[in-house]
């Protein structure tokens, strides 16, 4: 059982980690767009690929949990740890990214009774560095965990 549940998880955290992928690269590569249509297109395929991250991050916790569990692990101080900066990494990036992706696709599309951005309204939107405070988060996050799961400090 211990050994599906591991193997659950590693397959969780594989797509969790090349779906985010996804959504990376269209972070950084919209950036450089002027056709409104292509970050439009871009961000639909991010929020494609957000769902598939949700599906891993769902296998990742499962095996994961699951296999704590099993091995009687689940409230040592190192798990206890990365589920705290699990915690705090997801809310962060999504704190800082949703409200814009999502209001770029809302102001591209022209929702709420606005007209659609223009080119210009839209370079201006995505001249941000967000794409790399994003980065640095999660990828901060990533080293963190995985310095608490080799060596299990507590």
């Amino acid at each position: 059982m211990y050994g599906w549940l591991v193997a659950l998880h590693l397959v969780g955290l594989a797509v969790f980690l090349l779906a985010h992928g996804v959504s990376m690269w269209v972070a950084f590569r919209v950036r450089g767009e002027r056709d409104p249509r292509v970050v439009a297109a871009l961000l639909g395929l991010s929020a494609h690929g957000a769902r598939v991250v949700y599906l891993g991050l769902a296998l990742l916790g499962v095996g994961g949990l699951g296999a704590a569990a099993v091995a009687g692990s689940l409230t040592r101080p190192w798990n206890v740890a990365s589920y705290v900066v699990l915690t705090i990494v997801l809310g962060a990036m999504f704190a800082i990214a949703s409200p814009y992706y999502h209001g770029l696709r809302s102001a591209l599309d022209g929702t709420g009774g606005e007209p659609p951005l223009d080119e210009d309204a839209m370079v201006a939107r995505l001249r941000t560095r967000r794409p790399e405070l994003l980065a640095a988060i999660g990828g901060s996050g990533i080293v963190v965990l995985i310095l608490l799961m080799v060596l299990k400090p507590g």
